[in-house]
């Protein structure tokens, strides 16, 4: 992401942006977008009601999470309006956890996510023999990324032009950005987009950043936090480390098919942004995909019956039948 440089503007520790003129600059609509999702706690918590996972007790059972760092993580996704709470015993009054319509909204991003771990995360991978059914059609589907504004699919990040506009500011001190657990290995999608600073450098390194130091400038991340995360991206091939001439020590990091791959999760953050975090449904970073010169208006399509996907369309199979294998 590229930060903005303005006069009277001055940066404090790590990211919060403020103007001596005229008050605090908050991050934008793309930026808490990213701090949110950039919390492994939280996303992980995201998931887990996904897949019916409502009560406190069955999330921290389930998620292996201490009460203190469960409970801020919920009061945190209920005041971003991710989710909502429903009394369902009194005396004691006892409350579950349900997605408000914004968290619901995450589903495209969780497919994305899905879509990217069956790609290559491997068949350790607790989801490899999950499968997705399109109960429209009816059958199992691999889905497809595209554009909705004029149908083209089997989009990747080649395919699309990337602007930022002046509000593109990450609040890098979030309350929970600060106490995630840091990336060990992006093994799985939730790996990658669980740690702030790696999906940080990873949608900086979408809109064209390859040197160390143009990342560290744009993103204003510690040296060492930096060499931290582009060895772990290059040890697991999502990026490939380049010298930039024949002999000389300057180096470039460049994506490669599995790093750009992941441009669609990315994308479908940048658009959940635009809708629920932006009353201007503008995020801070406009996409434009470059064959019909639309902003890209991203979607998933199955690839049986060529339908729009839909949340209530799709169904998690945790053990496709013969025949559904053999209709793949």
């Amino acid at each position: 992401m590229r930060t903005p440089q303005r006069d009277g503007v001055i940066e404090q520790d790590g990211g919060v942006v403020a103007d001596v003129d005229s008050g605090p600059v908050t991050a934008s609509p793309l930026g808490r977008a990213l701090v949110l999702m950039g919390d492994m706690w939280s996303l992980r918590i995201v998931l887990a009601i996904f897949s019916g996972k409502r009560r406190f007790q069955d999330l921290r059972e389930h998620l292996a999470i201490s009460d203190p760092v469960l409970s801020r993580r919920l009061r945190g996704l209920v005041e971003d309006g991710i989710c909502v709470t429903r009394e369902y015993q009194g005396r004691p009054s006892r409350h579950e956890y349900l997605l408000a319509d914004a968290g619901l909204d995450l589903w495209r991003v969780m497919i994305a996510m899905w879509i990217w771990d069956r790609t290559w995360a491997g068949s350790q991978h607790r989801d490899a023999g999950s499968r997705l059914r399109h109960t429209t059609c009816g059958a199992l589907t691999s889905p497809v990324f595209g554009c909705a504004h004029c149908g083209a699919i089997g989009l990747s990040a080649r395919d699309v032009q990337g602007s930022v506009d002046d509000r593109l500011l990450v609040d890098v001190t979030s309350r929970r950005s600060r106490r995630s657990p840091a990336m060990s290995s992006p093994i799985d999608a939730a790996g990658v987009l669980g740690d702030r600073w790696s999906t940080l450098i990873l949608s900086d390194a979408f809109m064209g950043s390859r040197r160390f130091g143009d990342f560290q400038s744009h993103l204003e991340v510690s040296p060492v936090t930096l060499t931290d995360r582009l060895n772990l991206f290059v040890d697991t091939q999502m990026m490939a480390r380049e010298s930039v001439n024949d002999g000389a020590r300057r180096q470039e990091y460049r994506l490669t098919p599995k790093g750009l791959d992941f441009f669609c999760v990315t994308t479908m953050i940048n658009d959940w942004a635009a809708t629920w975090m932006a009353p201007d449904g503008q995020s801070g970073l406009r996409l434009v995909h470059s064959s019909c010169g639309a902003v890209l208006e991203p979607r998933f399509t199955c690839n049986t019956c060529n339908q729009e996907l839909e949340r209530t369309e799709l169904e998690i199979v945790t053990h496709p039948d013969r025949r559904d294998d053999a209709a793949r």
